[in-house]
């Protein structure tokens, strides 16, 4: 997708029946932010009580930001995996669309409208490890042994993967995705009940599609 000045940099949903309602944020992310109504359409979002222009614009079913800033797309992000957009579609320039799929990714959030080259693949990675390394897993490893369901689950989808895909980093890249989205889950409140023997190949099967089509 080239860049079109007439598209928005903008993250929505992807997915129905999730929350598109204005101002539905996470409570530390509100507290970080002045939010104002006025000056356009949503709420605006800024960094400052002085500044002119918001980082980004709530309208509901889409966040809308002026500029590709890291730290602006962390935080809507943040707003879309709070308001369960298990799936999102990014717009604009090429340089939100990436970082959109970087930040989405590394969340557990399934990003369309980017498509990653190699480079992008290997920088997803290592922000993975270096957030890893910096003490997300030990946190995330927590939430699962709370769960048994959530462990025995992850056990079922190792072993499907294992079976079916050869290549050690792919194997690698599919349990991450998979375990983020667990802990996603489960930091919303779910549980889970050991995976059928009919559900198992399903689990996965998402994921291993999106690594046959990396590697064409």
């Amino acid at each position: 997708m080239a860049d079109d000045p007439a598209v928005p940099n903008a993250l929505s949903p992807g997915v129905r029946n999730r929350s598109v309602a204005e101002g539905d944020v996470p409570d530390a992310l509100r507290r970080r932010y002045y939010v104002d109504g006025r000056g356009g359409a949503g709420l605006g979002f800024y960094v400052d009580a002085k500044v002119a222009a918001p980082a980004f614009r709530d309208r509901g079913r889409q966040l809308v930001a002026a500029r590709s800033d890291p730290n602006t797309i962390r935080d809507m992000t943040a707003i879309a995996q709070h308001r369960g957009w298990s799936i999102v579609v990014a717009r604009g320039e090429t340089s939100f669309r990436r970082e959109a799929w970087l930040v989405g990714r590394s969340a557990g959030i399934e990003v369309r409208g980017y498509r990653p080259t190699e480079r992008d693949i290997q920088e997803l990675d290592r922000r993975i490890e270096r957030r890893d390394r910096s003490g997300g897993e030990p946190r995330r490893r927590a939430r699962e042994a709370d769960d048994p369901g959530a462990r025995a689950n992850l056990r079922v989808v190792e072993a499907v993967v294992r079976a079916r895909v050869a290549e050690p980093s792919a194997q690698q890249r599919i349990m991450a995705s998979a375990r983020e989205r667990v802990a996603g889950w489960l930091e919303r409140g779910a549980r889970f009940e050991p995976l059928q023997p009919t559900g198992r190949a399903a689990v996965v099967e998402a994921d291993l599609n999106r690594e046959r089509r990396r590697e064409r």
